[in-house]
């Protein structure tokens, strides 16, 4: 059964491979429940599953093409729907669309701290998505340095933030 997702929602995903390995392995060694699932973040551009995600670049692509078989977690801020999410979005496209991913800052991401310096408008693919909640309305403004295992968590806990799918595509 496919997730019924909406533009403006998000999602993370796991990466079985050694660069999703060794992100979860970071994220795990800094997290503050002693679990790390998900290494990867995005959000839907619209509500044909199309995403808006940092990976070689700022680019598109389907999500359900893209991440059969991984495991994911899918949320929606439920604080409000309106006209205010395409805005967003746009305002994001604008912004990062076509940007190369910044690999060097991946690095950077080891001591969490330094991961909110010499960002020059590059992000990776977890700070893409809080920098987009933050837009939103949905989370502080601190998306510098934010990991995928992080958003997850607040997904998990946030009221306003609600997890709609949880599990295997």
């Amino acid at each position: 059964m496919k997730p019924d997702i909406i533009q403006g929602d998000v999602f993370s995903s796991t990466n079985p491979m050694s660069l999703g390995k060794a992100i979860n392995s970071i994220e795990w060694f800094w997290s503050k429940d002693g679990e790390s699932t998900y290494s990867h973040s995005g959000l839907f551009r619209d509500n044909n599953a199309n995403t808006l995600e940092s990976l070689w670049t700022v680019k598109s692509q389907n999500f359900f093409e893209a991440y059969k078989g991984d495991k994911v977690i899918i949320a929606r801020y439920i604080g409000h729907y309106d006209a205010t999410i395409p805005k967003v979005i746009a305002q994001i496209e604008k912004e990062h669309l076509g940007n190369i991913y910044p690999f060097w800052r991946l690095f950077m991401h080891i001591i969490p701290p330094l991961a909110k310096v010499g960002v020059f408008n590059r992000l990776v693919c977890s700070e893409l998505c809080a920098k987009y909640l933050y837009y939103l309305g949905a989370r502080h403004s601190q998306y510098k340095g934010t990991n995928p295992d992080t958003l997850a968590d607040e997904w998990r806990r946030w009221k306003d933030m609600k997890v709609i799918y949880e599990g295997i595509l």
